[in-house]
């Protein structure tokens, strides 16, 4: 008998491979086993938020309800992002060279970081550097603040990992969209002093003091 996460994807796949949904009926048919252990994944995967009921459907008898995927059951399939994403930048980096997309990279990072600003509007720069630490850890970041370097008022924010692991590797274009980020956010310039990818034991980034 199948382990019962290797049920629970199957019942999945089978659900994938059929958009217009299946009775539970039908699920134990093709899963070759018993209705009370499909009810059983189905719960559980709907309390997930992976599947959902769809109108009743009659198969012979009384109608039975109709299970589909959601999105979020959709998305729950491994996807080849970092495939699709190093593709992109071979081939932007190929039209319009490496500075070229540096440039792009951290003007997108400045753009993105306009939709955050007014959770920054008001505070002292201290406090502004704080609430850019929650938002990088909403994004995905596990993200601190650090003490000041020597001579220096603000303090640094340091990640312990990198989002973009396996594609910043080969493409180091990609930490300048951090940069401009986190510039864009504090309205000023930020020195990327140390890098993960490039030996480092977190990505650090400094603040520079105002002209």
């Amino acid at each position: 008998m199948p382990a019962s996460g290797d049920t629970r994807q199957r019942l999945l796949s089978e659900l994938l491979n059929c958009k217009t949904g299946l009775t539970i009926d039908e699920l134990a048919s093709r899963l070759g086993i018993s209705r009370s252990a499909v009810k059983q994944h189905l719960s559980g995967l709907e309390g997930n938020g992976y599947v959902k009921r769809n109108a009743p459907r009659k198969t012979g008898g009384r109608p039975g309800s109709v299970y589909v995927l959601t999105d979020a059951g959709v998305d729950s399939f491994p996807k080849k992002y970092s495939w699709f994403s190093r593709v992109l930048f071979e081939s932007l980096r190929a039209q319009i060279g490496a500075d070229r997309l540096a440039q792009y990279m951290f003007d997108l990072g400045v753009e993105m970081s306009a939709a955050a600003i007014p959770r920054l509007l008001g505070k002292p720069r201290p406090e502004r550097i704080a609430e850019i630490v929650k938002i990088m850890n909403e994004t995905g970041f596990v993200a601190y603040e650090v003490a000041p370097d020597k001579g220096d008022a603000l303090q640094r924010i340091e990640c312990k990992n990198c989002v973009y692991h396996d594609l910043s590797k080969e493409f180091t274009e990609v930490c300048r969209f951090d940069i401009g980020f986190i510039s864009g956010l504090m309205g000023t310039e930020v020195e990327h002093q140390e890098c993960m990818q490039r030996g480092g034991q977190s990505c650090r980034f400094r603040f520079k003091p105002l002209a």
